[in-house]
């Protein structure tokens, strides 16, 4: 049965003069506030917090929870999300002391063990995509997309060309477009021929000196592999453009082939789909994305490095 007791606002439960319990007082001795703290510092007056009984603070949030939706309560349908499952192992994973306890502004010393995690990490998903540079930043796929467009605008600030459109196939992930605008680009839809897969005809009729990335989701969202890929990179390489491959659908293809093989210059991973790694705001949320050679100087730093010596350490000074 769906519970609507107390899932108002707290603010809105509140009673004046409810308690959730009291503080006995202090057995030792203690100073004034005022002789520890700033007079600047102090309030005039207590905040205006909620006042509610324990049961109200804890009936609203347990209410609260059943309405999220979770892998013990019901199916997750978001578009390609939906082609995952997230083991509960992985949160005890992620649980574990060497990785609770850290703090992201430990020196790199105190933590050689994570930092090799997240190297080897940079490497193998290098490897899977064919594409070297690797960079871990991006905390979701779609932010991920943006990184990888703003990499394009910098390369191609510093080829000295002007470059404002962002071509999108009409069965390409919804979250591209966006990123185009975002970015700075004018984003162009280029239309599907009758078998679901890119219209090589109006791709060709788009292209141009204005081009600066071709966005395409392989398999796209219809499920399809764009079998014209290869040929489709060639037409876009032809007019000194990138392909950018959105990584939805990445694990339909994991192990079979490589975006940088068949052409593409970019992409990003969404790591909840094909590693199966936490969700949103189950958390933490991760879109990595990987480059070509010549792509991996504009990769947001830092980036994780091995010293000759074996140390690892966070490069901050990449050009």
């Amino acid at each position: 049965m769906d519970k609507d007791q107390s899932t108002e606002l707290l603010f809105e439960l509140s009673r004046k003069g409810r308690r959730c319990h009291y503080v006995p007082a202090c057995d030792v001795p203690t100073p004034e506030v005022g002789a520890i703290l700033p007079a600047k510092y102090l309030a005039a007056t207590p905040p205006p917090l909620p006042e509610l009984a324990e049961s109200d603070v804890v009936r609203h949030f347990v209410n609260l929870s059943t309405r999220n939706m979770s892998v013990d309560t019901n199916f997750y349908p978001l578009g390609s999300c939906t082609m995952k499952y997230n083991p509960k192992r992985h949160e005890r994973l992620a649980g574990l002391p060497g990785l609770l306890h850290l703090h992201p502004l430990q020196p790199d010393e105190t933590c050689q063990g994570m930092l090799e995690l997240l190297w080897h990490l940079q490497r193998m998903l290098g490897e899977i995509a064919g594409l070297p540079g690797v960079s871990l930043q991006p905390a979701a796929g779609a932010q991920g997309e943006l990184t990888a467009l703003l990499i394009a605008a910098a390369y191609f600030r510093d080829q000295g060309q002007k470059r404002t459109r962002v071509l999108i196939p009409d069965s390409a992930h919804g979250t591209n477009p966006a990123s185009a605008a975002i970015a700075g680009f004018e984003a162009v839809t280029v239309r599907s021929n009758g078998q679901g897969l890119v219209d090589l005809e109006d791709l060709t009729h788009k292209l141009n000196e204005h081009t600066a990335v071709f966005m395409i989701t392989n398999p796209n969202t219809l499920g399809l592999f764009e079998r014209q890929i290869v040929e489709i990179a060639r037409r876009v390489h032809a007019v000194g453009a990138l392909v950018y491959l959105d990584g939805a659908n990445m694990n339909a293809i994991l192990g079979k082939t490589r975006p940088g093989d068949f052409g593409a210059d970019m992409m990003h991973y969404n790591v909840h789909k094909t590693f199966t790694g936490p969700h949103g705001a189950g958390g933490p949320g991760a879109g990595p994305v990987a480059v070509r050679d010549f792509l991996e100087p504009y990769l947001p730093v830092p980036v994780v490095a091995r010293r000759s010596d074996g140390w690892f350490y966070l490069d901050e000074q990449r050009v």
